[in-house]
């Protein structure tokens, strides 16, 4: 974990939905039950798993700040509860494989990640979404760089879990 802190965003911090999901919704609900499912048939086939619901999705760096952070991926703020357990896992656990399921709407893609650590059977489902107009600084940094990361945060603090994914592409269209 580590503290460096979250570029400004540029949205109002009280609004309802992120302009991603304005009148989408109901689609994002629909990709948060397949990484449930997701996470079910992981189960089934003897994962422990652990699903992230978050509450805010942010591009790092953002499309209009490109040199605010030397961080590239996905900044995604979830529960409390949620990053504890996340924590404890990533203390013993080697998240070393991923699989990445992407569906697209109008200018919104849709992301589920599922970050596994084989050998102890653990598999974090992590479902993101983004805007096209906002990921080209992000996606031409992740492929210069091999990797993409997903930075894992509760709300109330300035601490995070890295979710390294060496292979970008997959979760750009």
């Amino acid at each position: 974990m580590t503290d460096e802190r979250t570029p400004p965003r540029d949205r109002d911090p009280d609004a309802d939905e992120s302009p991603e999901l304005t009148g989408m919704l109901s689609f994002w609900e629909t990709v948060v039950e397949d990484a449930e499912a997701t996470a079910a048939e992981y189960e089934a086939e003897g994962w422990e798993t652990l699903v992230v619901h978050p509450g805010d999705v942010t591009v790092l760096p953002p499309a209009n700040l490109p040199e605010a952070t030397e961080r590239v991926g996905f900044d995604v703020l979830v529960p409390g509860r949620e990053f504890d357990a996340l924590s404890s896992w990533v203390e013993s656990a080697a998240f070393d494989r991923y699989d990445v399921y992407r569906a697209r709407e109008d200018d919104t893609v849709f992301v589920v990640s599922v970050v596994q650590d084989a050998a102890s059977s653990k598999a974090v489902v992590v479902p993101l979404y983004y805007g096209l107009d906002e990921v080209a600084a992000m996606a031409t940094k992740a492929r210069e760089r091999g990797e993409l990361r997903l930075y894992v945060r509760p709300v109330d603090a300035d601490r995070r879990v890295e979710l390294v994914q060496s292979e970008p592409d997959p979760l750009f269209p």
